[in-house]
């Protein structure tokens, strides 16, 4: 957790509990039932999580299809240990990494998703991710964008009042949310053609009496 209020050794020890661990399957999996990104993914090749977290929508998307290949990028979060146990047998490898510099070569994976990350970097970090994103992307793979998108004031105070009890973030942490109109701009610019926009919302746990609106874009490298 980049952000947190929680004390430096429970954060240690959050990932081995395993009420912590069904919280994010719960939550992965309704994540995956929601937005059904799975079913635009290849059902095989070498793929990127960027901003993996814990690993648990990783898990879900790897166990849809056992011949994908997956690296877990994250710059803060590390695996969860429930998570490595439960993919050990798949391809996967989980490594520490900066989204702005990505150390791969030019097209290298068959796709890339992101999920709920990209607004917790400043605007111009999220251009130099999807610019990075294009670079790695073979032409024509896919890559997939989950975010919180609200339309308006009111939304995005709601939307970071929920992502802040989520991830137990103190007041000062940087949230940089954009409107769907925004993303539906930003992501042709960079060489990502957006072929579906998937609306969703309530996303288990609620946080909030009203619902946080979210969406998957599924677009490909130009």
């Amino acid at each position: 957790m980049a952000h947190t209020v929680l004390p430096v050794k429970i954060q240690r020890n959050l990932l081995n509990w395993r009420w912590v661990d069904a919280i994010h399957r719960w939550r992965a999996r309704d994540v995956m039932r929601k937005s059904q990104i799975h079913r635009y993914l290849p059902k095989a090749g070498l793929m990127l999580d960027l901003g993996a977290g814990s690993g648990h929508i990783a898990e879900a998307i790897i166990k849809d299809a056992s011949t994908r290949s997956c690296v877990m990028m994250d710059p803060v979060s590390s695996l969860s240990p429930h998570v490595a146990r439960r993919i050990a047998l798949f391809s996967s490898f989980a490594m520490k990494g900066d989204g702005t510099h990505l150390p791969f070569r030019e097209a290298t994976f068959d796709a890339v998703w992101s999920s709920f990350m990209l607004h917790h970097v400043p605007f111009d970090g999220q251009q130099a991710i999807l610019g990075e994103i294009m670079r790695v992307l073979r032409p024509q793979a896919t890559f997939v964008l989950l975010e919180d998108t609200p339309r308006n004031a009111q939304e995005a105070e709601n939307t970071l009042r929920a992502d802040r009890r989520l991830n137990f973030e103190p007041d000062e942490a940087p949230h940089h949310y954009r409107s769907p109109d925004e993303w539906r701009s930003d992501l042709p610019q960079h060489g990502l053609m957006i072929d579906r926009e998937i609306v969703f919302s309530r996303v288990f746990p609620p946080a909030t009496l009203h619902a946080v609106q979210h969406r998957a874009f599924i677009c490909h490298r130009r």
